[in-house]
Formats: structure tokens, C-alpha cells, sequence
């Protein structure tokens, strides 16, 4: 069991993760989570495809095709 204090942050209220733990679940910067209410507490839990998603934006510009270009070398396209 771990232990963590709530902090403000702005108008809002943090939660920090200890760092071992935040390794074990593989959580990162940037990662999306959404809250749910439980019986005893709150449930955090990554959304899927978050990193993903995140990854994807930072493609501006569509790679050419393989084979699109001609050979510089001793290559052979079958």
C-alpha cells in the first residue's frame, strides 16, 4: 500500500503518484485517464488508445510509399 497527499492545484485538487507506481501501470506524461466514482474512493483509468492518439498528432506530413522512388542501389522490386 502506498500512501499520496492531495494537494491544490488552481481551482482543482491533485492527486500525486509516486513514481514507483506510476512505473508498474507504464503511466506517462500526457497520459488521459478518466475518474469513476467506486464504493470506497475513486478509480483511475487509463483511456485507451490515449498514447496513441497523442502519438498520431504529431504527424504533419504522410511518408511516401516504399517503392515510390527509384533505386540507388543494387535493390530489386519484385
Amino acid at each position: 500500500m502506498m500512501q499520496s497527499k492531495i494537494a491544490r492545484y488552481g481551482n482543482s485538487l491533485t492527486v500525486r503518484l509516486p513514481a514507483m507506481l506510476a512505473r508498474e501501470l507504464e503511466f506517462r506524461d500526457g497520459d488521459r485517464v478518466t475518474l469513476r466514482r467506486t464504493q470506497r474512493g475513486v478509480a483511475v483509468e487509463r483511456v485507451p488508445g490515449s498514447r496513441l492518439a497523442a502519438w498520431l498528432q504529431t504527424v504533419h506530413e504522410t511518408e511516401a510509399e516504399a517503392g515510390a522512388r527509384t533505386a540507388v542501389g543494387r535493390e530489386v522490386i519484385d
